[in-house]
């Protein structure tokens, strides 16, 4: 509801912020450094600010994105047939007339499919330039006529178009986006929230993001709580080790710690 108030619960990530190093070895519990390229990578959130310094960088987008209202529109069958086809406004005009109208304040979700492609960089942002998106006459129609909070797609990008119109025009006006979504084919058209959540790094132009869809409870897809191990997590039989050349963890190595042993008490 509109009158639902939302405070933020997460602290900014800056030169500040408390941090404790630790090892297995040294302490009997880890924290890990990473370093990234960039804030634009795999599933993300784009501040206004990726293209605009004067508009929210990450850090300062509102506590209100949390939870909203999801619609998801299909182009997979069209994008089948051509691997460039972008999201028309007759497009969502038909999506509307079998669902309703895009509430306000709402998220829309562009399902192309194009996700399956993932991780392979060469058929997700292909060298001819094709893959889907949305056009800007459809982004303009549901930011500025059914005044939704956001869309998102599952390419890198908005648009194939060369000059990136589409994310030209949101970033420049101060909208948002989101980008490398997964799953839409697992969620429903109408009918699901979505819980949306980033670290808020100090003037981020993108932002790491996780978007959760929360499901009717007769929707084929998805989870229930008590359904999946939660509280305690499960053990596993692989431990984590650092791999240096990709610079993350990985469960590579049989677990030489018993379940329940504690490290000093």
């Amino acid at each position: 509801p509109t009158t639902t108030k939302f405070q933020q619960g997460t602290g900014r990530l800056d030169e500040k912020s408390p941090y404790a190093p630790f090892t297995y070895e040294k302490t009997g519990l880890e924290t890990t450094a990473y370093t990234f390229a960039t804030d634009q990578f795999g599933t993300q959130l784009d501040p206004p600010a990726h293209w605009h310094q004067c508009f929210p960088a990450i850090d300062e987008l509102p506590a209100t994105l949390a939870l909203r209202k999801l619609a998801v529109i299909s182009i997979a069958d069209k994008v089948k047939a051509d691997a460039n086809y972008h999201l028309t406004a007759a497009d969502v005009r038909a999506w509307e007339r079998t669902n309703g109208m895009i509430p306000a304040g709402s998220v829309v979700m562009v399902r192309s499919d194009w996700s399956k492609r993932w991780p392979d960089a060469s058929r997700i942002q292909p060298a001819d330039g094709r893959f889907p998106g949305s056009t800007i006459e459809a982004i303009k129609l549901l930011h500025l006529e059914r005044k939704i909070l956001l869309h998102g797609h599952e390419p890198l990008d908005a648009d194939s178009t060369p000059t990136l119109v589409v994310e030209d025009w949101l970033m420049n006006n101060g909208y948002m986006q989101a980008e490398g979504v997964t799953n839409l084919d697992q969620v429903p058209a109408t009918g699901a929230l979505i819980a949306i959540g980033f670290p808020r790094l100090k003037g981020g132009t993108g932002g790491y993001a996780s978007f959760t869809a929360i499901c009717p409870p007769d929707w084929t897809h998805g989870a229930r709580p008590r359904e999946v191990a939660e509280a305690p997590l499960p053990y596993n039989d692989k431990r984590l080790v650092w791999n240096e050349t990709k610079g993350l963890r990985e469960r590579t190595a049989p677990c030489d710690k018993p379940k329940g042993k504690q490290s000093f008490n």
